[in-house]
């Protein structure tokens, strides 16, 4: 099976981009296990990216489109990468290409894909990356532009091209596309079991320092918001927890003024910091606690993991399958509300007893080393790739 990882143009990768660095990596464990049938095709910018963010140390088996600086920007540059895209899928005969970031860019050489003879077209396949999709897909509208852009990409999708496969990272989606008919009876839909991250390479310092942290995209979505909010409450309710402690945000987005104004109005400023890095190991390896204040969902959220590989409890909102990474006492605590008191009582709830860390650290990693593993993930998918190439012909 020839396979082709598509991945051309990779954002900015501090405090975010876990999509990207996972099949990254993805694609360099594969490489390194003897599936030299599996070809990585993106842009020279976004290697660079990649190679900044500890990603691609080796060049074998990527094909880096020489699309400029600015790769899949405007309409020309959509047209120009689409036909690179098509030369290099006729030209190397693939049989299956992957789509791993479903953003519009890549529906034109979708459509035009579905448009080949069946002997001609490799199957198709794609990732949904998004945690909005399935509630966004349920009530027909989105709260935020970015979350209408998602919706609206998808939907591209469906109506336009010949999806043969769709690897979920979340259980959500599939009730809802089977309940919505979006694809056709002929597409295996699969949901991820597992997720992975670097065990060597997040690792817990052999001293933790009192940080907690916040990791993520400033949007709607993640509601960096609401972690100011809990970091206030908790300093109005118990400020006699938090002598020596800080606590510091990472990440970009369009937020970003909203929630350093917020971090003033409070006058937080001696106690929360705004941040970003593009390699998160030594942050992670020196925080004791990872806050994810995010909707909808927290399973495959690699910051997240990250933290854990690195030994850090976790505190998250009780939604969709976040049961998956949070073990209520075992590594951390479940809020039921995303409400700022409902945090801040969390986050004193770990404070107050400091005996507790050391087990929920090895809870933590224990997760990334013995169940959310890259060859776990690995197996999983390529399962899935194998049922696609093996799909009824269309």
């Amino acid at each position: 099976m020839k396979l082709a990882l598509v991945m051309v143009a990779v954002g900015d990768l501090r405090g975010s981009g876990g999509a990207e660095r996972q099949f990254a990596d993805l694609f360099a464990h594969l490489r390194c296990v003897g599936r030299d049938d599996v070809t990585l095709i993106t842009a020279r910018d976004s290697v660079s990216r990649l190679h900044e963010a500890g990603r691609l140390a080796s060049a074998d088996g990527v094909i880096a489109l020489r699309l400029g600086h600015r790769p899949a920007q405007g309409l020309v540059g959509i047209a120009w990468m689409t036909l690179a895209l098509l030369w290099v899928t006729l030209t190397r005969r693939y049989d299956l290409v992957h789509l791993c970031l479903p953003t519009p860019s890549y529906v034109p050489y979708a459509a035009l894909l579905a448009c080949l003879p069946r002997g001609w077209r490799p199957r198709l396949a794609m990732t949904v990356i998004d945690c909005t999709l399935a509630p966004n897909l349920a009530s027909g509208h989105a709260s935020d532009l970015y979350e209408q852009q998602v919706l609206d990409a998808h939907r591209m999708y469906f109506r336009w091209s010949r999806l043969d496969g769709v690897y979920s990272w979340y259980q959500a989606f599939i009730g809802v596309s089977r309940d919505q008919r979006l694809l056709p009876a002929r597409t295996v839909v699969s949901a991820a079991q597992y997720c992975f991250t670097e065990p060597d390479r997040f690792r817990p310092a052999p001293v933790k320092e009192r940080l907690v942290v916040f990791a993520g995209r400033l949007s709607e979505q993640k509601r960096p918001l609401l972690f100011v909010d809990a970091v206030s409450a908790l300093r109005a309710r118990a400020p006699e927890l938090l002598a020596g402690w800080r606590f510091e945000m990472y990440g970009r987005g369009v937020l970003e003024r909203k929630v350093g104004a917020r971090i003033a109005d409070y006058r937080l400023d001696d106690l929360l910091t705004m941040t970003h890095a593009v390699d998160m190991a030594p942050v992670c390896s020196r925080s004791r606690l990872f806050v994810s204040t995010q909707a909808f969902e927290n399973f495959t959220s690699l910051a997240m993991l990250e933290a854990m590989a690195a030994g850090n409890a976790v505190i998250a909102e009780d939604v969709g399958q976040t049961y998956e990474f949070v073990r209520p006492g075992e590594n951390g605590f479940l809020v039921e509300g995303a409400s700022p008191e409902a945090f801040a009582d969390a986050i004193a709830e770990y404070l107050r007893h400091p005996e507790h860390h050391g087990a929920m650290a090895a809870a933590s990693r224990r997760l990334t080393t013995e169940v959310h593993t890259i060859e776990h993930f690995a197996d999983d998918i390529a399962a899935f790739w194998r049922d696609v190439v093996r799909g009824p012909a269309s």
